[in-house]
């Protein structure tokens, strides 16, 4: 059995790995550990371990077989956060099979997520993939969420909403858009902090 692992190891590989070989190399030996669970792991899982390794042939260029351990990873039905079906529907977004990720983005949709990082992670899946207006879909999306959320009392919504809203304002500059209410918000807070700062 191998040693426990913690995250901040997982972290050290990523960062320590600088070309493509090395990695190929630490998604081998991530998807390797993801095989053989140690009950003394700190906030590592299977399933993280797979979408790390993943996220390293991601880098290396080999995003098929990055797709091949994100769906791995979506198998052994653990918690990655945000969800580890983003990993999968950025990956398949990076892959060019838009209709499976489409498929994905559908499923969290009709599950209407909790956590506004979902809706980040999609919006900015799809910023990176050019579709700019599914992007400001997923992005305004989660901001009305937050912002219902924040109405009921949830003091985390209001770092989800602040988010959400600066990829939002990106995506609407981008797309061409006028500004609306959202987006005068974000420069109003954007004023404020510099009038603080300043």
């Amino acid at each position: 059995m191998r040693r426990p692992l913690t995250g901040d190891e997982v972290e050290d590989l990523y960062a320590r790995a600088r070309t493509p070989e090395q990695h190929r190399a630490a998604a081998e030996k991530l998807a390797a550990w993801a095989e053989e669970a140690h009950p003394e792991d700190q906030d590592v899982s299977p399933a993280s371990l797979l979408v790390s390794a993943g996220e390293h042939l991601t880098e290396a260029g080999d995003l098929e077989g990055a797709v091949a351990l994100f769906r791995r990873a979506v198998a052994t039905g653990q918690h990655v956060p945000p969800d580890v079906r983003c990993y999968l529907h950025g990956g398949m977004l990076r892959l060019g099979d838009a209709e499976a990720a489409r498929r994905i983005a559908e499923e969290l949709r009709r599950e209407r997520p909790v956590d506004g990082d979902v809706y980040l992670f999609l919006g900015e899946n799809h910023e990176l993939a050019g579709d700019l207006r599914e992007a400001h879909r997923w992005l305004t999306m989660g901001a009305r969420r937050a912002f219902g959320d924040i109405e009921d009392g949830d003091d985390r919504a209001v770092e989800d909403a602040a988010g959400l809203l600066m990829a939002r304002l990106r995506v609407r500059h981008a797309l061409g858009l006028p500004l609306d209410e959202y987006d005068t918000l974000v420069a109003s807070a954007l004023l404020d902090e510099r009038s603080t700062s300043g």
